[in-house]
């Protein structure tokens, strides 16, 4: 590699090394990643709109939080402080753009709440779509579902379209940006499920995947409480 600096030697004078160039600031392609930056952001925080319709609603609640479920879940369901608490009622629209309501209304329910981008949601629905399409479901319990923590920048997204490929088969309200209506029913890990029984109080709430089995035997427990 050449240097700069002449070498010394006899019969030669030493020669001042020139000064380094001044370098220029990018500026243009630093503008262009301020630019690149804000788009990203009104994706992230504006974003829920899809060539298949907009895929936040606006929610309306009424009645008292459920108590927030924990990152650790709990050893039984006898743990649950949410136990007998009755559900707040939330309004909206659903993947299709129908008024939808969830709440106390006499009729005994599992709710799950579903995030497009969660890999445990994307295998519990297609296995709950099967086993409903095969049996019916549990008898007297309805299944209703939540599109929340809705972020166009990760996979698997619109969540409308992800359902409509998996011909999910229970109506499925818009959370809105706040994920508002995922945090009243307790904010657990997806896919989260409350169960509810006919006077709209919970008996029993799961986070995670959950096995037909067990979510069998919770409509149950709803339908029975």
């Amino acid at each position: 590699m050449a240097s700069n600096r002449q070498r010394s030697g006899k019969g030669k004078s030493r020669q001042p090394a020139p000064e380094p160039a001044k370098r220029s600031f990018p500026i243009v392609p630093v503008v262009f990643g301020v630019i690149a930056v804000i788009l990203v952001g009104a994706i992230v925080f504006t974003g829920g709109e899809s060539e298949s319709g907009p895929q936040f609603g606006d929610i309306e609640l009424e009645g008292a939080a459920l108590p927030l479920y924990p990152s650790s879940g709990f050893q039984t369901i006898a743990e649950d402080p949410a136990l007998g608490e009755t559900i707040p009622s939330v309004s909206g629209v659903d993947i299709d753009g129908k008024d939808l309501t969830i709440s106390a209304d006499g009729t005994p329910k599992a709710i799950a709440f579903l995030a497009h981008w969660c890999n445990h949601c994307q295998a519990e629905v297609p296995r709950v779509t099967e086993w409903i399409e095969q049996t019916g479901g549990v008898e007297g319990v309805d299944l209703v579902a939540v599109t929340t923590s809705i972020n166009s920048v990760r996979g698997n997204y619109p969540p409308d379209q992800w359902l409509r490929d998996e011909n999910w088969p229970a109506p499925t309200l818009r959370d809105d940006q706040g994920n508002s209506t995922h945090l009243a029913f307790g904010a657990g890990g997806f896919p989260y499920w409350v169960f509810v029984n006919g006077s709209g109080e919970v008996v029993a709430r799961t986070a995670g995947q959950t096995d037909i089995g067990t979510l069998q035997a919770l409509m149950g427990l709803a339908r029975d409480g």
